[in-house]
Formats: structure tokens, sequence, C-alpha cells
């Protein structure tokens, strides 16, 4: 009865940010700028949130991070880590909720793209472009 009662009640709005920042850099490959995230934040949800709640929530949780960038076009470069985003989803009781939402399946896919894509990074190397090799794992793992 409790948990049916837990179920029913509302994310709170923070949180209910949380997942859309979430959703948001799953449906980007995990990654995104300050100033694209937040645009879409504020134009899609206008009365939901401002682009500060967007950058404070990007700032001061665990699952997104700073990412390497060559350039700053669009503010900071975020990533999602997958792993943090679990444990947090686990820590908060937010398990059910993110399955429903079919954001594990969308975790799963972007893993699997991303481990793709390194092996077939390592698959191109050889001894005259181990740089360009690196560098594109460095920008996918980073």
């Amino acid at each position: 009865m409790v948990n049916d009662d837990k179920r029913q009640r509302p994310l709170p709005l923070t949180e209910t940010l949380v997942f859309d920042i979430v959703e948001y850099l799953l449906a980007h490959a995990g990654y995104g700028y300050s100033t694209e995230i937040s645009s879409f934040m504020v134009s899609h949800k206008p009365r939901r949130y401002t682009s500060r709640e967007v950058v404070g929530i990007l700032r001061n949780r665990p699952m997104f991070r700073h990412a390497q960038s060559k350039d700053r076009k669009g503010g900071i470069r975020w990533r999602l880590d997958l792993l943090q985003l679990e444990r947090y989803l686990a820590q908060k009781g937010f398990q059910e909720r993110a399955s429903d939402m079919g954001i594990y399946d969308k975790m799963r896919e972007l893993k699997l793209s991303q481990i793709t894509a390194t092996v077939m990074a390592l698959e191109t190397m050889d001894t005259t472009n181990v740089n360009e090799v690196y560098a594109d794992i460095a920008t996918l793992w980073s």
C-alpha cells in the first residue's frame, strides 16, 4: 500500500528536471552543451524551468560530468555518466519510474553505441594513426 502511494505521487520538480535532462542527453548520444540543453528545456517546458535551474542541476548531480571539447560553441560540454546514473536511480528509489520511462533501454542502447564506436576505432588502428585513434576514443569516453 505504501509503495503504491509513493509511486502515484508526482516527482518533485527538481527530480522531474533531472529526468528531462537525462532523456535529452540519452537522445543526443550522451552529450550536450549547456546552452543547448537549457534552451531545449526552457522552450519545451516554459512554465517549469529557468535556464539557471537547468545549469544548477547539471553542476550539482553526479551523473552530469564535464566533457572534453575542442570548442565551446554552446557553453560547457556535458556528458551523461551512465554508471553514476544507475547509482543515482537506485539511491533515490526511482528504478521503477526509470524503467517505465524506458530509460534503462536507452541507456543500454547508448552503452552499445559507445562500445561499438570504440571497437571500430581500435580496428582502424595501425602504427601511423595512433594519435587519431587515441583522439577518437578520448572524445568518445571523456
